[in-house]
């Protein structure tokens, strides 16, 4: 994989003249001649080291939205701030978890039009393969389900304009007024549930409306600009907005997309109640729905599906269905712009799993070039720790001129698959250690 990238080589003091080569790297002096880099894969079940480093940098970006560091001012813990779970409404009855008590306990034990019952009085336990099945898979509208997950990005886009109003309203202001005094900022990641239904967890923040739109120059909103207010507006916009489903072959009239009536709608504090949530709590509970996407239903939706693939998936029964159901309503013509059948391995979804409103705070991409930095400068040379980050930091003038050539994925051999899979788990064993020790070493003042 020939890579030659630029890095400083030149002695202090020295000045450079256009058109000049101020310095190279090739992949010839690398072991066997070939420069390995990162897969960058966010999915922990594709790759634990890269997935483990996008979620620290997403704890990082979502924390300094909360806190403040990384560019932003620490004043942003005084703006108000609410931690929002948005569900799907329900399909039909599955198998679940209830809080002290069975699955679902009828005295009357009814039964549906298939002769199955709708009861169960089990108590399922986390690794239940029963939980999020259906009670009765005939009963089960997997294809109502299956065009909730594609059209859930549109949904909560009009969430947020849906907030924005309800805030002018309940403020008495227009919307236009509304727009010169604060704004909504926000970040959220997408979960699947058991039964394959897509969810939101989203951190929404209030922020003054100002001439300048970096992140920098955030402040907190004016009055009665408040967490309860914002609380509020959320509660009323999630329970009005809706999304016109396309017309389908086999369901005439019209249909429309909503929320769930599972909401949970929480203010995020800095202080010590109890009774609310803290932004480290918030952020590393979102942080790690940043890795995850449908690897729990099984190995064979790691990947996009071919009709050839439909035949024998080795997923639960239910997942099966919903892909199934994926490929048979991407084929009618007023779903084409769905594209079921291509995210079908994704159960119809196919929006972003972690987005952010510009405002909210730093970017990925300035963390892994602030890390990159910093890996570099700690090493006490300039040449790139990774030669996928081999911009010079310090002169953004310099014009970098690299050619790259893909060889392929993984290792060439069995012994070079095993050095990394050991150099891996003795890098988690000393994180493990590393983390005891912090646990129970006791510190003393001298």
């Amino acid at each position: 994989m020939p890579a030659p990238s630029a890095s400083s080589g030149r002695p202090p003091g020295s000045t450079r003249t256009r058109g000049e080569r101020i310095d190279h790297y090739g992949s010839a002096g690398e072991l066997d001649g070939i420069t390995y880099v990162r897969c960058g894969d966010r999915r922990a079940h594709r790759c634990q080291a890269c997935s483990r480093e996008y979620k620290g940098d997403a704890w990082h970006l979502l924390s300094a939205g909360l806190a403040g560091g990384k560019g932003l001012p620490d004043t942003v813990t005084a703006h108000p701030a609410t931690f929002a779970t948005l569900t799907a409404p329900s399909f039909g009855p599955v198998h679940g978890r209830r809080r002290g008590g069975a699955c679902r306990p009828r005295r009357d034990r009814p039964v549906c039009p298939h002769g199955r019952p709708l009861w169960c009085p089990r108590r399922h336990t986390d690794d239940d393969p029963r939980l999020g099945e259906p009670l009765c898979p005939g009963c089960y509208d997997s294809h109502a389900q299956v065009i909730w997950n594609a059209l859930a990005p549109e949904l909560w886009r009009r969430t947020t304009i849906a907030i924005h109003r309800a805030l002018a309203r309940r403020t008495g202001l227009t919307e236009a007024r509304l727009s010169r005094l604060v704004r909504v900022s926000y970040a959220k990641v997408a979960e699947f549930q058991r039964r394959g239904a897509i969810h939101f967890h989203a951190i929404l923040r209030l922020d003054a409306a100002t001439d300048c739109r970096c992140p920098a120059c955030l402040t907190p909103p004016p009055q009665p600009f408040t967490a309860r207010l914002l609380e509020e507006a959320v509660r009323q916009a999630s329970a009005g907005v809706a999304v016109p489903c396309p017309p389908l072959q086999d369901r005439p009239g019209d249909r429309h997309v909503r929320w769930g009536e599972q909401l949970d709608v929480r203010n995020i504090t800095h202080g010590d109640d109890p009774g609310e949530l803290s932004a480290e709590q918030v952020a590393g509970y979102v942080a790690k729905y940043a890795t995850k996407a449908t690897e729990s239903f099984g190995p064979a939706l790691n990947r996009r599906l071919t009709a050839d693939d439909l035949d024998d998936l080795a997923v639960p029964a239910h997942v099966a269905e919903l892909v199934h159901a994926c490929w048979e309503l991407g084929g009618q013509p007023g779903l084409i712009r769905l594209r079921l059948r291509a995210w079908a391995h994704m159960l119809g979804f196919g929006g972003h799993f972690s987005t952010k409103s510009r405002r909210y705070s730093t970017t990925l991409g300035a963390l892994r070039r602030a890390r990159a930095t910093y890996a570099r400068r700690r090493r006490g040379d300039t040449l790139p720790l990774d030669a996928s980050n081999p911009a010079d930091d310090d002169d953004q003038a310099v014009i970098i001129v690299a050619s790259w050539s893909y060889l392929g994925s993984g290792y060439q051999t069995t012994g070079e698959a095993w050095l990394a899979a050991s150099a891996a788990a003795r890098a988690r064993e000393a994180r493990r250690i590393a983390r005891e020790e912090l646990r129970t070493t006791t510190f003393r003042a001298a």
